[in-house]
């Protein structure tokens, strides 16, 4: 078995996730059929931002899907919340798979000023990971990766996410953890789609007017602790803070109406098939 600690959350409303949500079960009827898989789910919920770069929170629903050990040991399927890794690689410490988020529209949010905003457009990235795991044992790695998406919903850039990932299953109890440190490249497609301001949105809502570059969007580290009730039955509470950083931050969604300090906290509750 291969531990992977990404902790990634659901952001947004719930009637955002129904598209994440069908894909998640889709997976899961079809990863079922392969007996020899480890496959896990869970269902939860999260507290999180109601867009990027806001400072109102609402609670919103989690979900979790890990097919371990497809064909081998390394290789596995995970979805977490919005966001898709895997690996496909049969060797014991070259990572390489697909990677995906899915990035709500802006819409119906707390601030009134935001909300008269035009809706972003829906963000379906993705594309591929590779990375290098240091330490390959059973229950225990160490992970330094780099994930390149294309938004492939609507053609509004692209994402590279470096990230250093680390998970250790604790032998002999039932507690495992995992932590991630991350930064973020996006592109000036994506940036200028998630937090420019034109003539026609500061005329709708007073906000001044701004153009995003590309530039890093964020950098930010996750953590997650897990306890096995039993050989099937776990809980897992996840956390994630986040700070926006360069045009993302400047941005008057972030920095005159936001924050660019984004907390993210969830639990799930998992049985192990």
């Amino acid at each position: 078995m291969t531990i992977h600690p990404t902790v990634s959350f659901v952001q947004g409303r719930p009637c955002r996730r129904s598209i994440g949500w069908l894909a998640g079960m889709a997976a899961l009827g079809f990863v079922q059929s392969a007996a020899a898989a480890d496959v896990t789910i869970g269902l939860g919920a999260a507290l999180a931002p109601d867009y990027e770069g806001s400072e109102d929170y609402e609670a919103v629903p989690s979900w979790l899907l890990v097919v371990n050990d497809l064909y081998h040991p390394a290789t596995n399927v995970t979805l977490r919340g919005p966001q898709l890794r895997s690996n496909f690689v049969a060797h014991p410490q070259l990572r390489a798979g697909v990677s995906g988020l899915w990035v709500p529209e802006r819409d119906d949010v707390d601030d009134s000023r935001v909300d008269r905003l035009r809706s972003t457009d829906t963000a379906l990235m993705l594309g591929g990971i590779v990375g290098w795991d240091f330490l390959p044992q059973p229950e225990l790695g160490l992970t330094v990766a780099v994930d390149l998406t294309y938004d492939v919903a609507n053609n509004n850039g692209y994402m590279i996410t470096p990230h250093v990932a680390y998970a250790n299953a604790l032998p002999g109890s039932p507690l495992s953890v995992g932590a991630e440190v991350f930064t973020t490249w996006a592109s000036e497609d994506y940036m200028d789609e998630q937090f420019s301001i034109d003539a026609n949105n500061a005329a709708r809502s007073g906000l001044d007017q701004y153009s995003a570059d590309d530039s890093f969007k964020d950098v930010g580290l996750k953590g997650n602790v897990t306890y096995a009730f039993t050989d099937s039955w776990s809980t897992t509470f996840a956390a994630q803070y986040k700070l926006l950083v360069e045009d993302a931050a400047d941005s008057p969604i972030v920095d005159d109406q936001g924050s660019e300090h984004q907390f993210v906290a969830g639990v799930t509750v998992n049985f192990k098939f």
